[in-house]
């Protein structure tokens, strides 16, 4: 997946600034257009094919949400470009899905993108990661997402309630609830691995050592990609809380500041697995060694009875001709005897010295 990303970056090397080239993975199925026109007094989802069906469903003192999906119809990106007056550099921004989360002023309208987890990754595979876009206007708000399915559900379902607050506000503070909502799946993801953490450490205490190792690097990868993700976007959000355009109001901005502070609780989280990451590791390697070293006190006790036996057999297995004790009716049993003393006697010794 990465080096199919990397092949279709490359072709836009060479290229002017604003050449729009999806860079992404395929979707197996087409782009998909959906929008929200509503107000205080209602909310109408009107089913539409073209870009240029929305002038038609625009209405007066409406706020619309407009939302794509699949961003490798580069022909309906730039429609919906052309109809908003979107820059092309922002155009070329959006589908490149690799592109870093970030916030700016770009004309009359807020472009920002941020990375969403769709769903929880397993022990073997990355986050399913997918870059959302957003444009603010004033009195609209356009998401442009790689593929369909998001988690975006809450807010579309509050739309249609007539007592939401989102139908009172305008597209900042629906934007605001987009984001809260991505911050929140952080949030999950985040429990549910400290869950897997759990889990691992009890792996790690017992013979399953290295099951829990492997689990444990995939869950440190994991890390890795949601923290890529995430204080490039606590920056995003910092900057509009900053942003003196006028398209975010006061309202929004207090919200906005909740955000922020949840942005800061994710990436102690972040941090705080990552700790437990490394302490397990280095647990698993504390443990590794004790058990090396346990084993190779039993060998060394073992070798260090054997010595003297071997001495002793040693000396009895030599072909000089003339050994009394060769002759001797009783000389077998009476190195047997010798032998089995020495040993009991080591045993006892290591024993009282509790090395046993």
């Amino acid at each position: 997946m990465a080096r199919r990303k990397r092949h279709q970056r490359s072709r836009k090397t060479g290229l002017p600034p604003g050449t729009v080239i999806y860079v992404g993975n395929q979707p197996e199925r087409e782009a998909r257009l959906s929008l929200f026109c509503f107000d205080k007094d209602g909310v109408t989802c009107p089913a539409i094919l073209q870009p240029e069906e929305v002038a038609h469903h625009r209405q007066p003192g409406q706020v619309i949400w407009l939302n794509l999906d699949s961003l490798h119809d580069l022909k309906m990106v730039q429609q919906v470009g052309q109809l908003f007056g979107i820059h092309k550099l922002v155009l070329e921004d959006i589908v490149n899905t690799e592109q870093r989360p970030k916030m700016e002023m770009v004309d009359h309208h807020l472009f920002m993108t941020l990375k969403m987890i769709i769903r929880c990754p397993d022990d073997v595979s990355e986050p399913e990661m997918e870059q959302v876009s957003f444009i603010l206007g004033k009195d609209y708000l356009i998401t442009f997402q790689e593929q369909e399915g998001d988690v975006f559900d809450p807010a579309r379902e509050r739309l249609k309630n007539p007592d939401s607050v989102l139908r009172q506000q305008g597209p900042d503070f629906l934007m605001y609830r987009l984001i809260d909502l991505v911050v929140d799946r952080y949030l999950v993801i985040l429990e549910e691995m400290s869950h897997k953490l759990d889990e691992i450490e009890d792996e790690v205490t017992d013979s399953h050592v290295q099951a829990g190792m492997a689990r444990l690097q995939h869950l440190k990868r994991q890390l890795i990609h949601m923290r890529r993700a995430i204080i490039p976007l606590r920056e995003a959000v910092s900057a509009l809380l900053r942003e003196e355009s006028g398209l975010i109001t006061t309202n929004t901005r207090r919200y906005l500041s909740d955000i922020s502070d949840h942005l800061v609780q994710v990436l102690e989280l972040l941090e705080s697995h990552r700790e437990i990451c490394i302490e397990l590791r280095e647990m698993h390697l504390t443990l590794l060694s004790n058990r090396t070293n346990e084993v190779m006190k039993f060998l060394t006790i073992i070798a260090t009875i054997f010595i003297p036996l071997t001495f002793i057999v040693g000396v009895y297995g030599m072909n000089f001709r003339f050994m009394p004790e060769l002759e001797w009716r009783y000389g077998y049993a009476l190195v047997w005897l010798i032998m089995v003393i020495v040993g009991v006697v080591m045993l006892g010794y290591f024993r009282r010295k509790r090395m046993l």
